[in-house]
């Protein structure tokens, strides 16, 4: 048995998390671990081949993926951690909601270091999942695949058409152009009290994106879903849940790529054809959607495509060492601001712009790499990871025993 094996973890959801954090940390350190906004012409200096391809990838592959991949795998652990609690204690709300605060505090800390943060995203709606929980299955699936698809969003969009109002700029960044400006000499010159002062003051510009944007109905339809798929416990009876992962992949496979190439093929027409459909709002509305469609389609079709992989045993010998990455997902996801910060911003060794998104796409790889050998190497000695050890042991009161036995002794 490997080391981070145990009888009580259902391995196939860790290697789900391994494979979702390399997934993230490309979708942020292709533009230097930004956690808002640019301005434009910071993105119009890099136009070599390699950024291209780099670009490309990140918007058909990438981004939009990871995020929402990683927030299903979040419910998931919410509603078995929920369940958990619930059968061993009877106050188990009061226990739950304790959980979300720690989870909430770690959170704000991680945003005063990189704004980007979205684990105090997900404490709001950590306690939404629990409200949700006396919902049936047939109306949690179907609320859950209403927010993945941002319909929220696209009635407000109509709200707005049909009032004559103006129209929200789902592209800018939230914070306005000017906010842009200010937070790109953060990254480059400023200091670190001044970087974390910053980030404070867009706190709430950040929320006011995720609604802006729908970005926030979205993860809680992933949340949604994650819940659904505990309920069915389609990864604690992999065997008995292999048709209905199938047929979930095959649907989503089949639709993605025509969903995908829609709005490649409308952007690719109003260019060549300069028919300025940017500026027309219904068709901005069919760009949207079609653009939130193929990103919850493809989030789809990845989590149910890397659990059919996990059936094969050749594959598990590919995914199954990505298990550890993923017992430490919280410290994992952590990490990565320490090499981002560390990398790219002033207070560190300031690659903002010397670098260009090809590069970067590069530097993902031995950052991972880094990841992968510290998790082997702590999971040996240690039986959680350090901050997933802390979250437990102040959700209980109590200390767990950090140390394997075998190590104690040395």
């Amino acid at each position: 048995m490997n080391p981070y094996q145990s009888s009580n973890r259902i391995i196939t959801v860790d290697a789900l998390r391994g494979f979702a954090l390399p997934g993230i940390l490309f979708a942020h350190f292709i533009f230097w671990y930004s956690g808002a906004g640019l301005p434009n012409e910071v993105y119009s200096k890099f136009s070599d081949p390699g950024s291209q391809i780099a670009g490309a990838f990140n918007g058909i592959f990438i981004f939009g993926k990871f995020f929402t991949f990683f927030s299903f795998l979040f419910g998931l652990s919410f509603y078995l951690q929920m369940q958990s609690l619930q059968h061993k204690e009877e106050n188990f709300v009061l226990r739950y909601a304790w959980r979300l605060l720690i989870l909430g505090v770690i959170g704000l800390m991680h945003h005063a270091l990189w704004r980007g943060d979205i684990l105090s995203i997900y404490v709001p709606l950590g306690f939404i999942l629990l409200f949700a929980r006396r919902l049936s299955n047939k109306w949690l699936l179907i609320i859950a695949l209403l927010l993945s698809f941002n319909v929220p969003a696209r009635i407000i969009e109509l709200i707005h058409l049909f009032s004559n109002a103006k129209a929200p700029n789902f592209n800018a960044p939230p914070e306005g152009m000017e906010e842009a400006k200010r937070y790109y000499e953060i990254i480059k010159n400023g200091s670190f009290p001044a970087l974390i002062k910053d980030n404070w003051k867009a706190l709430i510009s950040k929320f006011a994106f995720q609604f802006g944007s729908g970005r926030i109905y979205i993860t809680l339809g992933f949340f949604m879903l994650g819940a659904y798929a505990g309920r069915m416990k389609w990864f604690e009876t992999l065997d008995a849940s292999k048709p209905v992962i199938k047929r979930i992949c095959k649907i989503s496979g089949f639709t993605t790529p025509g969903v995908i190439i829609i709005p490649i093929a409308l952007f690719v027409i109003n260019n060549a054809m300069k028919l300025g459909w940017e500026n027309n709002r219904i068709m901005g509305m069919l760009f949207n959607f079609l653009l939130d469609s193929a990103n919850t389609l493809m989030t789809i079709f990845y989590l149910s495509g890397v659990t059919m992989l996990m059936y094969k045993v050749r594959w598990q010998k590919i995914l199954h060492p990505l298990a550890p990455v993923g017992k430490m997902a919280l410290t994992m996801y952590l990490s990565q601001t320490i090499f981002g910060l560390i990398l790219f911003y002033h207070i560190g060794f300031g690659l903002f712009e010397k670098t260009s998104p090809g590069i970067n796409f590069l530097l993902t790889i031995p950052v991972f790499f880094i990841q992968i050998l510290f998790c082997r190497w702590w999971l040996r000695r240690f039986n959680y990871g350090p901050v997933e050890w802390l979250w437990r042991s102040l959700t209980f009161g109590k200390w767990y025993p950090l140390k394997k036995q075998q190590f104690k002794a040395a």
